[in-house]
């Protein structure tokens, strides 16, 4: 638990021109204050502190270079705050143009489930799950790409007949167990093991002094944004790693690693 004490006139005296005006704990936060004004004031200087600051273009030599939140590069979206949702988005917005255009072929009962299956793994998947190696993905990104797989799956293995032969519905669970295959969420983190492998057995070289660098600021207020390093040690923990980056050292080892890292399925 942090008590901030300020200077400033709101919040609540203690004495010796001190104030009290928050008790924090990680996201956790209470503003205290004497007066309703006191507990306005303070909420709107935590408001302001998370908002985005406008910032002006940048002028070199007569040439105006506007200031962007996000751009992309290599096909990637790269944005100020340094998450993965909007590229997640975009890829399965992608995917589902193929899979669209794909429709017509998984309807036909001529060609196997085998085949269809090849084709998704083969002309979807890889659409969706482009540079995934660099996601900080969150548990609701996972959702997203669980549900968009389930959804072709079901296309691909028809709905069942139950006992009062009428069709239903499979299950998650059914799909499961039909598939039988690493799912998207464990092909996504096996392949962020797999980049992080590479990245840590990178030493002296740019990719490696960028991810393992720390800038010497404060945190904003508020619960810490999902890093990519966050992601990886906590697949490492499911498997029972904790020493990544050495064993990373090692590439046979390193290679059982992630391809065990597939059987982390993800969220239900």
């Amino acid at each position: 638990m942090y008590i901030i004490l300020s200077d400033d006139t709101t919040g609540l005296r203690i004495g010796e021109g001190h104030q009290i005006t928050l008790a924090a704990y990680a996201d956790d936060i209470i503003i205290i204050g004497e007066t309703e004004e006191d507990l306005k004031r303070m909420a709107e200087k935590l408001i302001m502190s998370r908002r985005e600051q406008v910032q002006n273009p940048l002028v070199v030599g007569g040439f105006t270079f506007e200031r962007v939140s996000n751009f992309k590069y290599l096909g990637v979206d790269v944005n100020q705050q340094a998450n993965s949702h909007e590229e997640i988005k975009r890829r399965i917005t992608a995917g589902n143009k193929s899979y669209f255009a794909l429709v017509p072929v998984f309807k036909l009962k001529l060609i196997s489930k085998n085949t269809k299956i090849r084709l998704y793994k083969v002309l979807i998947r890889p659409i969706v799950l482009y540079a995934c190696g660099a996601w900080p993905s969150t548990k609701s990104d996972e959702k997203r790409l669980l549900l968009f797989e389930r959804k072709i799956l079901r296309r691909i293995y028809r709905p069942k007949r139950n006992e009062e032969n009428l069709y239903g519905r499979r299950t998650n669970a059914e799909l499961r167990a039909i598939f039988n295959e690493p799912n998207i969420v464990g092909i996504l983190k096996s392949r962020r093991i797999s980049w992080a492998g590479h990245v840590w057995r990178a030493e002296g070289q740019t990719v490696h002094d960028v991810t393992m660098w720390k800038p010497n600021k404060k945190r904003p207020i508020g619960r810490p944004r999902q890093r990519w390093t966050d992601r990886v040690k906590e697949d490492l923990e499911l498997l029972g790693i904790r020493e990544g980056e050495q064993l990373a050292k090692n590439r046979e080892l390193w290679r059982g690693v992630v391809e065990a890292a597939m059987e982390l399925q993800g969220p239900e």
